[in-house]
């Protein structure tokens, strides 16, 4: 396998809320104490277009080191998001 050449993405956490939802019966007062979630996603951030966040943590290769193919995609709409930091 030849060299795979530098990815030209930024490696990225998103701290981002995500919707609640529970279908059980439930008090009023277990409702109102409800919160979101907090999320933390992880990849290489791959557009920050259409008010979308694209992460892609893997990548398959052509043998000339170009980029064939992505996998575990994660898409978080802007408006949900708290955070994004740049891993080292």
């Amino acid at each position: 396998m030849k060299t795979v050449k530098k990815l030209p993405f930024k490696l990225v956490q998103v701290s981002w809320v995500d919707i609640s939802s529970d279908s059980s019966w439930r008090t009023l007062d277990e409702v109102l104490a409800e919160n979101l979630p907090r999320c933390l996603s992880t990849g290489y951030l791959v557009s920050e277009k259409d008010d979308v966040i694209r992460l892609v943590s893997d990548f398959i290769f052509n043998d000339d080191g170009t980029i064939y193919n992505c996998g575990s995609s994660t898409c978080i709409p802007k408006s949900v998001v708290q955070e994004i930091k740049e891993v080292l």
